[in-house]
């Protein structure tokens, strides 16, 4: 049993080591980065390392999650459209183009009702932030980090 639990904790040790030292990586990597945390609903968005701002979001949950990880801006669109949930997803900032996630404009409830909410796993930021983030996004040149999961708010 004893080796069992060493197991697991090594494991678990080396992932979260090595999503850290990744995520270090990437203000070295790249001068622009979206920060999304969501275990405290808050992104931050840095260039050359330096804090710009802090914005409120809101992710998917266990059901439609928010995947953690390290993404390169592949596409924007000022006006995309989804058919698969029938609504018009705008200022999109793809980051995992395969399954469709997007940080776009939507509402981003209070925290005090935030927990009966949720995204199908996009992150949703509200105007003013969303258009500035838009605008100043490079596809290619930026990246987005995704941490933690969402609990129960």
């Amino acid at each position: 049993m004893k080796k069992y639990l060493l197991l697991i904790s090594i494991t678990l040790f080396t992932h979260i080591y090595a999503l850290h030292t990744a995520a270090e990586d990437v203000f070295k990597q790249y001068e622009k980065v979206i920060w999304i945390n969501q275990l405290k609903q808050v992104g931050v968005a840095y260039e050359q390392g330096r804090k710009l701002f802090e914005f409120p979001v809101m992710t998917g949950d266990d059901e439609d999650t928010t995947d953690p990880g390290i993404y390169v801006v592949k596409v924007r669109d000022d006006n995309y459209y989804s058919r698969k949930y029938d609504t018009p997803m705008p200022y999109s900032i793809f980051f995992d183009i395969k399954r469709k996630k997007a940080i776009h404009e939507g509402e981003v409830p209070p925290p005090a009702e935030k927990r009966e909410f949720a995204t199908h796993g996009c992150v949703h930021v509200e105007r003013p932030y969303i258009e500035w983030l838009y605008d100043w996004t490079e596809e290619g040149k930026t990246v987005v980090v995704i941490q933690g999961w969402r609990t129960g708010d």
